[in-house]
């Protein structure tokens, strides 16, 4: 006989004897599967039981003891907030300054020693009774600032005044919008050059009496201001003869500025002049917009 191919509808006897062994077997496969899975179902259940039981009963009662001491190690809030809370401002020096025809300015020295935390504030100065305004103010991180109450009408010079703070509120430099190097961050925004200072004594010839401090102000920096002011200090024998605040507008990047304070009086006793720009680099509105 020839040889014939086998179609695709034939059955080979490859075929028929798998066909074969499934029907003569199939009782058995079932009945050993069925086995396996009632086998395989204990062994969940019985470690499912096993870790119920060992969570109640064994190393979950030694886990629970041990979160428990955990949380009585560390759990004094009251301790780690005063850890954690800012050294309180701190008030250095307190003058009374003569400012002509019935007037005083009164300046206090501030410091804070928090270098990773600013303070905004509200703060009046108080003698037997309160004196001006109440005013708004804030000090950078780890810095020093005059704080100043100028033009204070009065009979008689206040006594030794103090400086009363209200609604006083801490902010932490935030690392992350900053990053690690804050001191380096603020010279960034605080590379204002002061050059050409010079203090100017009234002239006899002027019917106004009108000292004056003047100088200039270079913006080193990569930003523009709306607004910086200016602390200007008169200095005559190692201490404060005269006190002034000055402020300028939308001083940008390279901006050479000519600046004027004065005092419509005589300030004796002058040796130089201090000046100390004065700007919350933490407070976006003090910048001009790139594109403005």
């Amino acid at each position: 006989m020839g040889f014939e191919s086998v179609r695709e509808s034939q059955l080979t006897e490859d075929k028929l004897k798998m066909g074969y062994w499934w029907v003569t077997h199939k009782v058995q496969v079932r009945r050993a599967f069925s086995v396996f899975m009632v086998f395989f179902d204990l062994a969940l259940v019985g470690f499912g039981a096993f870790g119920f039981l060992d969570y109640y009963f064994g190393t979950g009662v030694q886990e629970q003891l041990h979160l428990s001491q955990i949380s009585r190690l560390y759990s004094d809030y009251g301790g780690l907030r005063q850890l954690m809370a800012p050294v309180d401002l701190t008030i250095e020096t307190v003058n009374v300054l003569p400012a002509g025809d019935g007037a005083f300015d009164i300046v206090a020295k501030i410091v804070n020693r928090n270098p990773k935390q600013w303070a905004e504030f509200d703060f009046q100065f108080v003698s037997g009774g309160p004196l001006g305004q109440v005013s708004h103010d804030f000090v950078l991180p780890g810095t020093f600032k005059y704080i100043h109450l100028l033009d204070l009408k009065s009979a008689s010079r206040p006594g030794t005044p103090e400086v009363q703070f209200t609604n006083l509120a801490w902010h932490r430099v935030n690392a992350h919008v900053i990053g690690p190097d804050f001191p380096g961050w603020a010279r960034e925004r605080l590379n204002l050059t002061i050059s050409d200072v010079e203090f100017k004594p009234p002239d006899p010839k002027d019917q106004l009496t009108i000292s004056r401090a003047t100088f200039k102000v270079k913006n080193f920096t990569g930003y523009g201001y709306r607004r910086i002011g200016f602390f200007v200090s008169l200095i005559g024998n190692g201490a404060l003869s005269g006190v002034n605040y000055v402020t300028i507008s939308d001083l940008r990047p390279g901006d050479v500025r000519q600046v004027d304070a004065s005092w419509f009086s005589a300030v004796p006793s002058v040796s130089s002049v201090e000046v100390v720009p004065d700007v919350n680099i933490f407070d976006d509105l003090v910048y001009i917009p790139p594109g403005q």
